[in-house]
């Protein structure tokens, strides 16, 4: 039992609990372009672009990837996609019209599986051919494009697993993780310095190496510091010195 007094009940719980769903919702969505990040290299992604027409967008020499990323308690309904479908009509247009290059193909992402009724949908001759549905146990994704995980947990797993292959084992999987979905979060708000929202393919190596190294930044020497006994000066013009 945690010691100290305990936090009392919420006054709304409906309010909490619709609180605890937006942000379990955006953290989903960091994680899934976390995992898009960490899943580029090797793959033909030119760059991974985050919030603008849509959640996600995976560009690459044939044209761009727009992706919705969902999450629902149960299954997601026809009443979700609507919107999303809409859109998609808009951008396109924008790609026929050749205001935007390549070929535009869509991709919406959940936590459930779609619903009968959305199922039924999908099945149907009028759904669009270039639009896909993808969830936990769905259809194999394309390269570089992750697999829906069923929850927040899930998708740390996810991340974990691949960050943990990568040539950097002097920083635990689960810190470049949580930096990069933090690297998310600013690009996702546009804030520098990636004010156009973008991760460039060629920079990836690059970003991991960079979080690697603000991990691993030696802290400044203490402004007050009492010497052991028989211990070196601190300040020397030597070049290199490890006291432990």
């Amino acid at each position: 039992m945690a010691d100290g007094p305990q936090e009392p009940m919420v006054i709304d719980a409906r309010q909490l609990e619709r609180i605890q769903h937006v942000h379990r919702g955006f953290l989903y969505q960091h994680l899934y372009v976390a995992e898009c990040l960490l899943r580029a290299p090797g793959t033909d992604t030119l760059r991974i672009v985050v919030e603008r027409d849509e959640d996600v967008e995976i560009v690459n020499p044939d044209g761009r990837l727009y992706i919705q990323v969902k999450t629902r308690g149960e299954t997601l309904q026809p009443a979700d996609v609507i919107d999303a479908l809409a859109r998609f009509v808009d951008i396109r247009r924008e790609h026929a019209a050749g205001a935007r290059q390549g070929t535009a193909s869509f991709l919406i992402a959940c936590n459930v599986p779609p619903s009968p009724k959305l199922t039924k949908m999908r099945e149907a001759d009028d759904w669009p051919v270039d639009v896909e549905l993808n969830w936990p146990a769905g259809p194999n994704p394309k390269p570089g494009v992750p697999r829906p995980a069923a929850s927040v947990a899930d998708a740390v797993g996810a991340c974990v697993a691949i960050a943990d292959a990568l040539p950097f084992a002097i920083l635990r999987a689960d810190t470049l993780t949580w930096k990069l979905a933090g690297a998310v979060m600013m690009a996702s708000s546009g804030s520098p310095p990636r004010e156009d929202h973008a991760f460039a393919s060629d920079e990836l190596p690059a970003l991991f190496e960079q979080l690697v190294v603000q991990m691993q930044h030696v802290p400044a020497p203490p402004l007050v510091y009492r010497s052991q006994v028989e211990e070196p000066p601190l300040l020397t013009d030597d070049r290199v010195r490890i006291i432990s």
